[in-house]
């Protein structure tokens, strides 16, 4: 059995460029808001260098925005902005803005523990790198003198979301962790910089693009699947709500019938399913992250995943390297223009 194995390593520089391009032109960021510093005050160590030129639409402060923790008022275009979760820092720069703080992201297919569509991007200017799990690093966000926080794509605590508050404005995710959508994080994040209308070009753009994908692969369409990685004693499997099942069912795609039995009305992006029910899981495609080309020859050790049509068939996409596994689990304006086509790719072979 030889399943479909995707080996994403780098990206090509021009694809890189260009997709950046396509999106955003990175500038300076801008002046500051409550809670952070001024044009005029010295930057702490370490972080992105930042200059004073705004990039904020006309009357777009104060903004108030909605979020599972209440509201967040910001007054003036965010200077300095940290992001922390998986995706917040990927909106930011498609905003034209380089983050002082993001998120540390490890793995194979990836260097400097920065997403490779951002390498480019950080050129000259990297922001201070972050690891928020398990604990939220809030001594080292604090010195980093935020004027915002964004985590609208992360799993933080209404107890974490109070400590960051008391740091700088801090906007948390619409509904329950690690569900925000590429859109939702898009327009959230566009109002935090100030910038409502170039959220709205950055979602049609990328929309545009979604939905062109969906009409030029007619084969896809109602094709089921099943997406999943490996757990303790079976596996986890992601639900409707999850953005990167969302996504999928934007171009055709639809979750297999054993994924929404195990899923069912449980308000989760995942599940965990015990080895039992594993021959429920069969689909047309079964997407499988193996970042590190492990977890397949680990699963077919096991007889009911061994089992399974799809497995026979060879219709296993195997998800290998951590930048392509974080280009397709975390959808965002800069990760599907990187991702998708391949993805896609990956599916027509898979599916004919």
């Amino acid at each position: 059995m030889t399943p479909t194995t995707t080996r994403r390593r780098t990206a090509p520089r021009r694809r890189l460029l260009g997709a950046v391009a396509m999106l955003t032109t990175v500038s300076a960021l801008a002046a500051c808001s409550t809670g952070g510093t001024d044009a005029s005050t010295p930057a702490p160590a370490g972080g992105a260098d930042v200059a004073a030129t705004s990039l904020a639409e006309a009357d777009a402060f104060p903004v108030e925005i909605e979020h599972t923790y209440g509201s967040t008022t910001i007054e003036a275009e965010p200077r300095r902005v940290v992001t922390i979760g998986w995706s917040s820092q990927d909106a930011v720069v498609a905003f034209g803005k380089v983050p002082v703080g993001i998120e540390r992201f490890t793995g194979p297919g990836i260097e400097d523990d920065i997403l490779p569509w951002l390498t480019e991007t950080f050129e000259g200017a990297t922001p201070e790198l972050l690891t928020s799990n398990p604990d939220v690093p809030f001594e080292q966000i604090a010195a980093l003198r935020p004027d915002v926080i964004v985590a609208v794509y992360s799993g933080i605590t209404d107890t974490a979301y109070e400590r960051l508050s008391e740091i700088a404005p801090t906007l948390a995710f619409p509904g329950s962790a690690w569900e925000t959508s590429w859109q939702d994080q898009t327009t959230m994040i566009g109002a935090a910089l100030g910038q409502p209308a170039k959220a709205d070009e950055l979602v049609e753009g990328v929309a545009t693009k979604v939905a062109e994908t969906a009409a030029a692969n007619p084969q896809l369409q109602g094709k089921t699947i099943t997406y999943a990685m490996n757990g303790e004693g079976g596996l986890i499997v992601f639900c409707p709500s999850d953005p990167r099942i969302e996504l999928l069912t934007q171009i055709g795609l639809v979750p297999s019938p054993g994924t929404l039995t195990v899923c069912g009305a449980e308000d989760a992006s995942s599940v965990s399913v015990s080895s039992e029910l594993v021959p429920t899981l069969d689909a047309d495609a079964f997407i499988l992250i193996d970042v590190d080309e492990t977890v397949y020859d680990t699963l077919v050790g096991n007889p009911l995943f061994a089992a399974l049509p799809s497995v026979v068939d060879d219709r296993v996409i195997r998800v290998v390297g951590m930048d392509y596994a974080m280009a397709t689990s975390a959808p965002t304006v800069l990760s599907i223009p990187y991702a998708l086509d391949e993805f896609v790719a990956q599916l027509t072979t898979t599916l004919g």
